[in-house]
């Protein structure tokens, strides 16, 4: 019973950095986990709810962590197909959604490069334009779109295991306030592990 009430409650000391304050832009909410600190995947527990407010209704959404050689992050139990595949040397971890394929979530493996130089490949190689350079870490979400009125967003985390992850969400406009909201909540659970 103690042991019980003990991960419940570590699972809402987790889940409430996954809910957080929302955030201003407008296509995401959620707290950023703190960037300065690694985690093992071990210490956070291997499902947990993710709490979004999708058109001014609260969704309580199960996932699974899903945990790499260097990070870690909560995946939704339904939803999402992954794939894996290297573009030009860097390899890419693809969440597609089931329901719109034109809604992705993947991160990035540079290996062997700085933030700023992974973070200016992925903005050279991406295909979007960006407003402004400012931001882009962990919590602080660059976004940019294309012809297509796509929308792009992303976050650069500095690994320490020499690798630095581009965590990148893809969706249309228009959807800006279902999956744009879902996807930011996704990506603010990544944490780099030791």
């Amino acid at each position: 019973m103690k042991y019980t009430i003990f991960a419940m409650a570590l699972s809402a000391l987790v889940l409430a950095g996954c809910a957080g304050e929302p955030d201003p832009h407008p296509a995401g909410s959620g707290k950023a986990p703190d960037a300065s600190v690694s985690v093992q995947a071990s210490q956070r527990p291997s499902a947990a709810d993710l709490e979004v407010t999708v058109e001014g209704e609260m969704e309580t959404v199960p996932a699974t962590l899903y945990a790499q050689e260097g990070y870690s992050m909560y995946i939704p139990n339904e939803g999402w197909v992954l794939r894996g595949d290297t573009e030009d040397g860097i390899l890419r971890e693809i969440w597609e959604s089931t329901a719109n394929d034109e809604v992705e979530l993947m991160v990035c493996h540079y290996e062997d490069m700085s933030s700023m130089v992974a973070r200016d490949r992925f903005v050279r190689d991406c295909g979007y334009v960006f407003a402004d350079g400012l931001g882009g870490e962990l919590g602080a979400p660059l976004y940019g779109t294309d012809d297509d009125g796509d929308v792009l967003e992303f976050m650069v985390a500095e690994g320490l295991n020499g690798t630095t992850y581009v965590i990148a969400w893809e969706y249309p406009a228009e959807a800006a306030e279902g999956f744009g909201v879902r996807l930011a909540a996704m990506a603010n659970t990544f944490a780099l592990e030791d």
